[in-house]
């Protein structure tokens, strides 16, 4: 089988394979419609293999004791907020040093977006603190069972990569996981404060963009998020405004299958574009699922969504630039 070959039936795994989630947790009225297939897209993208049975099972255990571990802590503590956001923070600090020590990032990025998403929801909403770890949970199910269905029907695994540049580093991983937890928790407490609900993909986001532990790259992809973000929620409302014409779960799939083919070359092709690529893939899937369950103005949606956006990633590289600018070195290679 030749390369050519290979690249195909990875944009095809992936425009078939998020589509799918997408109309499944649709028709099925799940609330946030938009994870599933952001998990699938994410899994497609970064495994190199389809998943084994093994790596199933333990992407639920971690999802799972995840999200329930965040719930437990929030529900715990919520009568004594000062106490919770302490935890919060040391739970914070612990998952950044697990990625700097070296061990396999994915478990600790899960256990991130969890702490910096339940908690909110937890003291906003205490009716509801239950409805988004099982959102959670669900949907990385959904998502893994929608990539071992695409895998069938297209078997070959996706082109190899090669591994981006290392970043080198100065500062203590103590020190740089400090920094981190320092980012993420006043931007969770901002949300605790003025109750703004909608904090699910912000704060995920920020968490992503905290993760690369590196002030120039920190820069790069905080300018791509936001013209990621601006461009996917762009065309989210675009095919909003399509899908108003037709609103039918055939002409939903149609529309999702055409835009998921351009994001599945970008993504399958590698290289700096790949993440922006999915960056304005998940922009837009979370801007077209919040317009299609929401009676707001599809226009107000994407503006508030762009704003929020904007200040998360300014506020995340303005503090990093603070905080590391005389630990963390640039990155050597001159492609980036």
């Amino acid at each position: 089988m030749s390369t050519s070959d290979a690249t195909l039936q990875a944009v095809l795994r992936f425009a078939v394979g998020v589509t799918l989630a997408f109309v499944v947790s649709e028709a099925m009225r799940w609330s946030p419609s938009f994870l599933a297939p952001v998990f699938t897209a994410v899994l497609l993208t970064n495994l190199p293999i389809r998943p084994t049975v093994k790596i199933a099972v333990g992407l639920m255990i971690v999802i799972t004791a995840a999200s329930l571990f965040a719930l437990a802590l929030a529900s715990l503590f919520r009568g004594t907020p000062t106490v919770m956001f302490g935890l919060i923070a040391l739970c914070v600090f612990a998952a950044f040093l697990a990625i700097l020590s070296g061990r396999p990032p994915l478990p600790a990025l899960l256990l991130l977006i969890c702490l910096a998403t339940i908690p909110v929801v937890v003291m906003i909403a205490p009716a509801q603190a239950g409805i988004l770890p099982a959102a959670l949970i669900r949907s990385m199910l959904v998502a893994l069972l929608t990539i071992q269905l695409v895998y069938v029907a297209w078997p070959l695994a996706p082109p190899a990569r090669s591994p981006p540049p290392a970043v080198s580093r100065t500062a203590a991983p103590g020190a740089v996981a400090a920094a981190g937890a320092a980012i993420v928790m006043p931007l969770m407490l901002v949300y605790l404060l003025f109750g703004l609900a909608d904090v699910l993909p912000v704060m995920i986001a920020t968490v992503m963009l905290v993760a690369n532990f590196d002030a120039q790259r920190g820069r790069m992809h905080a300018l791509g998020m936001i013209v990621g973000n601006s461009v996917g929620g762009l065309l989210g409302l675009l095919l909003h405004s399509l899908l108003v014409t037709t609103p039918t779960l055939p002409f939903l799939c149609v529309l999702m299958f055409a835009v998921l083919l351009g994001f599945g070359q970008r993504t399958s092709a590698g290289g700096p574009s790949a993440g922006l690529a999915m960056l304005t893939c998940n922009a837009m899937l979370i801007i077209l699922s919040t317009a299609i369950s929401s009676d707001a103005g599809t226009l107000s949606l994407w503006l508030i969504r762009v704003l929020q956006f904007a200040l998360a990633g300014a506020f995340a590289v303005g503090t990093m630039s603070l905080v590391w600018h005389r630990d963390i070195r640039a990155l050597p290679s001159p492609s980036e």
